[in-house]
């Protein structure tokens, strides 16, 4: 019986590394073609700041960049929740804040693109 928990609970633990390897992956692959597709765009014909698709597409390659880091710091908070030393839990906060740091600015070039569009949509500008 004992074996059967044991087996079981490192198949779990390998899906979820898998899973963990997978959504590192595709954010990181998501952040670098964004990346790519924004310096292959043309220039704007007016300011940066008026260009949705650009805007857009910025905010998925911070947000591309957050990924990894939040799924690090999460991973490394586990990790070393049972140890005595706080190196660990400190390398896994300061993960973490980058990574939410990263997702709040993606998050506002993305809230910036949609408030341009609607702003086109009204007719305002």
């Amino acid at each position: 019986m004992i074996h059967e928990n044991v087996a079981g609970s490192k198949t779990s633990e390998t899906v979820r590394r898998k899973r963990r390897l997978m959504a590192v992956g595709l954010a990181v692959g998501l952040a670098v073609l964004c990346f790519v597709v924004v310096t292959l765009l043309p220039p704007p014909k007016g300011p940066f700041l008026e260009d949705p698709l650009r805007s857009i597409l910025t905010g998925l390659c911070v947000l591309g960049v957050a990924c990894p880091l939040c799924i690090a710091g999460f991973t490394l908070k586990r990790k070393f929740a049972a140890s005595p030393y706080f190196e660990g839990a400190f390398i896994a906060a300061v993960l973490n804040v980058f990574g939410f740091a990263c997702a709040a600015v993606g998050l506002v070039c993305i809230g910036f693109a949609v408030y341009d569009l609607i702003s086109r949509f009204l007719g305002s500008k």
